[in-house]
């Protein structure tokens, strides 16, 4: 069991040797113990299952849909803690999260004599904001959310405590935007908006960001105008950025459920059939579509081919435009704390929605799925929908302390997917839990591997499990994993792991006896045990291009298997 050999060593690494401060660890060994005895034997009673993956069958591109993700509001980014969010996620590099997309970016932006022929702006809080996030390796989904303010007005924006609602409104000059001049002064703002990020940024750079009209219109604390006034302002956005550069990307509506409400649906008939505010001509440009569906992978799919089967049956000039869903969470509410959020279940949500997502909605299919978010870079405890768990320091003390989650630990194993995806047999008393992603890039095979049990998701969170976890250890999966079509010859095999035991940090934190603030000792600690942990690597033979594997899976779990050629 090299899982528990590492946690047992790092337990004890450093620590003083006198009775007191061995009882903790001695009790976090022995959980881990107990838990190591449960697993194996339950696996000895599991039934196998047989896995088949062939390489020498057609391939086709893995579409890299998964890399994006989201937070709320842009002002946050002016604490150090959201700053280190940001560079962190920013490291794991493109394969792993390549866009970023805040809420109420224009809320960073002050103007004055909007109502003239010379506006002026003050760039400065957005320019900080955006310098960050660039600066990290980050693209933008550029909401246009927010309104500038007016330069009198020396007040914060001040929004609910999980930074969703906006309490507090700076007076500004767009304050209804049912007003005709109202919709042509915006479309002044977005161009020179435009205008100045490409001269910051760089042309080609912003040509590479994503604009997107603002957050769930059809919520009134996002969105409090009307839906005509909506279609206007989005005309307004459209032909702004194109004044600016006409190789802007812009879409919508970003709506949240339900999946077809009055908002996306209008939008498509806007875009399709009605008239540009500015133009007078029929139609609109969209460049993609984009919705919220929050959901388990499976039913998330079922639910965003409404909105794309809805496009085929009554618009289908906008069949074919990319797809977005850029809040693809498991339930609504970021800081609502549920148990599954600290740990490996989520990890093997969002591999599960990658699988899911490239066998039912790829071209292949007809569907032109551009990319899903996880809506998931606040400022959060471990039970809340974050990437880290945030510690602070003593009380009046500055400092802070992240810890990974494994929700983005686990993207370190799918940024080892190579670029061609692979098909595999898994038999179909698994399919609602259990998956394998194979892939192949230049001298290696990697196989993603998922075990994740379909437990209902509490609408009521709840920060502990009671009985998902027993559920869970019944789903644990021992299986021969044929795998075909290798390079013959010496290889090096090797297995990274995320589960209960490897790569979690929150199972080490619970037998430390979940500490508010961290020593030196224990941040250390947790910091050693942020990464999949390599459960295997040893070298294997492939002479006739075969490779048995005999494997457990615990669940929850993702596992990457990688064979890499050895010498030419």
């Amino acid at each position: 069991m090299p899982s528990i050999r590492i946690f047992v060593r790092l337990i004890f690494q450093g620590i003083p040797m006198n009775p007191s401060s061995l009882l903790a660890p001695i009790a976090i060994v022995a959980a881990a113990l107990t838990l190591a005895y449960a697993r194996s034997s339950e696996s000895l009673s599991a039934s196998d299952a047989q896995v088949t993956v062939d390489f020498t069958q057609q391939s086709k591109p893995l579409a890299e849909i998964w890399n994006s993700t989201g937070f709320s509001p842009a002002d946050i980014v002016s604490t150090p803690e959201m700053r280190a969010v940001i560079r962190d996620v920013g490291r794991l590099g493109n394969r792993s999260i390549k866009y970023i997309r805040p809420h109420y970016l224009l809320n960073l932006v002050v103007a004055r004599d909007m109502g003239t022929d010379h506006p002026q702006y003050d760039w400065s809080l957005l320019d900080k904001t955006l310098d960050v996030i660039n600066g990290s390796g980050l693209k933008l989904i550029f909401e246009l959310m927010g309104f500038p303010a007016d330069g009198s007005d020396t007040a914060a924006s001040a929004y609910d405590k999980n930074f969703q609602e906006q309490l507090v409104h700076r007076k500004s000059y767009f304050d209804d935007l049912s007003k005709p001049d109202q919709i042509r002064r915006w479309r002044l703002f977005v161009k020179d908006l435009a205008s100045h990020l490409e001269v910051r940024y760089g042309r080609s750079e912003v040509r590479t960001w994503l604009f997107e009209t603002t957050n769930e219109p059809n919520l009134t604390h996002f969105w409090t105008f009307s839906r005509d006034a909506f279609f206007n302002y989005y005309d307004a956005c459209s032909e702004g950025l194109k004044e600016a550069d006409p190789k802007l990307s812009f879409g919508g509506p970003g709506t949240a459920a339900p999946e077809l409400n009055s908002f996306f649906t209008g939008l498509m008939d806007h875009c399709d059939r009605g008239r540009n505010f500015f133009t007078g001509e029929k139609g609109v440009r969209i460049d993609f579509v984009s919705v919220h569906v929050k959901d388990q992978p499976g039913q998330m799919i079922a639910r965003e081919m409404k909105c794309l089967d809805y496009l085929r049956s009554h618009h289908p000039s906008l069949k074919s435009k990319p797809f977005i869903n850029d809040e693809a969470d498991p339930v609504v509410g970021w800081a609502k704390p549920y148990w599954w959020e600290c740990g490996p279940w989520y990890a093997a949500f969002v591999v599960q929605n990658i699988d899911l997502h490239q066998r039912l909605m790829g071209p292949d299919k007809g569907v032109n799925y551009r990319l899903f978010s996880n809506d998931h870079t606040f400022l959060g405890t471990w039970n809340q929908r974050t990437t880290h768990a945030l510690f602070r320091g003593q009380p009046g003390e500055p400092g802070f302390t992240l810890i990974r989650k494994p929700v983005l630990s686990v993207l370190e194993l799918i940024s080892g997917l190579g670029d061609r995806l692979f098909p595999a047999k898994v038999p179909s008393s698994l399919e609602d839990h259990f998956g394998v992603i194979p892939s192949m890039g230049p001298g290696k095979i990697s196989i993603l591997v998922y075990n994740q049990t379909p437990i209902p998701i509490d609408k009521h969170p709840k920060p502990e499990p009671d009985k998902e976890l027993e559920e869970m250890k019944s789903k644990e999966v021992r299986c021969s994993l044929m795998i075909r079509g290798l390079p013959p010859g010496r290889a090096l095999l090797k297995v990274q792991r995320i589960d209960e035991q490897c790569g979690n940090p929150y199972r080490l934190w619970v037998g430390m006896g979940k500490p508010e603030i961290l020593s030196e000792q224990q941040t250390s600690m947790l910091k050693r045990v942020e990464a999949p942990e390599t459960i295997e690597s040893r070298e294997i033979s492939c002479p006739d291009q075969t490779q048995a594997l005999k494997m457990t899976f615990p669940s929850p779990s993702v596992s990457l298997i990688t064979i890499e050629k050895i010498g030419s």
